[in-house]
């Protein structure tokens, strides 16, 4: 089990998504304080995340998988609002995000969430096929610590 950052870091390493230091990149305190500046204070296990693996992690995730990395971050949450005010333009049936809601990674552009409102840790949430928000953890690190115990899965089989 996951319990910090700091066994999150090791766990990267022993299971071999990441070899070296050079694949493990975190994103700036400046950044975080500007994703911060857009869209609410984030919860504090998702700013050490952020610090740790921000911009790349080894073979945690493949580009065409799904976003997930700062730069990435940024775009899906301006398009994701941009969707919400199309659909309000053109009347369309919406489900708007919560209020402070922060994408944290988009699978085939369906938005996975946290609220972002300086929480110490929160709950991932996640938008269904049938446009229904559901919880998918409890918190951040029991989110990321399932993403990497699919990666050593893949790992172990060869695919990754």
């Amino acid at each position: 089990m996951i319990n910090n950052i700091q066994e999150l870091r090791e766990r990267l390493f022993t299971s071999g998504i990441v070899k070296d230091k050079q694949e493990l990149q975190g994103c700036t305190p400046e950044e975080i304080v500007y994703i911060e500046s857009k869209y609410g204070v984030l919860p504090r296990t998702y700013r050490e995340i952020l610090g740790l693996l921000g911009h790349s992690a080894g073979k945690l995730v493949r580009g065409s998988e799904f976003e997930f990395y700062f730069d990435q971050l940024l775009k899906m949450n301006e398009w994701q609002q941009e969707i919400i005010l199309e659909s309000i333009a053109e009347a369309e049936e919406c489900i708007p995000l919560p209020e402070k809601a922060f994408c944290i990674c988009a699978l085939h552009g369906d938005p996975w969430f946290i609220i972002a409102n300086g929480q110490d840790d929160c709950s991932v949430y996640f938008l269904d096929d049938s446009r229904t928000i559901k919880e998918s953890s409890k918190s951040v690190m029991d989110w990321i610590e399932e993403l990497v115990e699919e990666v050593e899965y893949l790992i172990r089989k060869g695919l990754r």
